[in-house]
């Protein structure tokens, strides 16, 4: 057994390919929101680790010192954040550019430049 700790960002969604979606395809996005009715720290417990679900950024340090002191008692921790939906800058924006329609029948849905508010019409 090595007791680890991992940490899980829950904001509800695939956000990068949400905001590629978003900047690219006029502030929509198709199969990027995850409907999970479970909490990945009631997860962790039902396998016999700690799970710990943090809902403000004040409980996060709370959260760390406990899985490093699970950590040195031999036990295995989840910590689950409960993040917004705000979507960050994409870690490669030079990664893709804005997608061309080529087919005619296609082309008026082309793009000639990013969302201006780089944000999806869910928030």
């Amino acid at each position: 057994k090595v007791p680890t700790t991992a940490v899980v960002f829950n904001n509800g969604q695939w956000g990068a390919e949400k905001k590629n979606q978003v900047l690219w395809f006029g502030d929509r996005d198709v199969g990027s929101q995850l409907s999970n009715p479970w909490s990945y720290a009631e997860i962790a417990r039902s396998m016999h680790a700690e799970g710990i679900t943090c809902t403000h950024a004040d409980q996060v340090t709370d959260a760390l010192l406990q899985a490093n002191k699970n950590q040195a008692e031999g036990k295995t921790t989840v910590i689950e954040l409960m993040l917004t939906k705000e979507l960050g800058d994409p870690f490669r924006r030079d990664a893709m550019k804005l997608p061309q329609r080529n087919l005619p029948k296609y082309q008026a849905t082309s793009q000639s430049e990013e969302s201006g508010t780089g944000q999806p019409t869910d928030l």
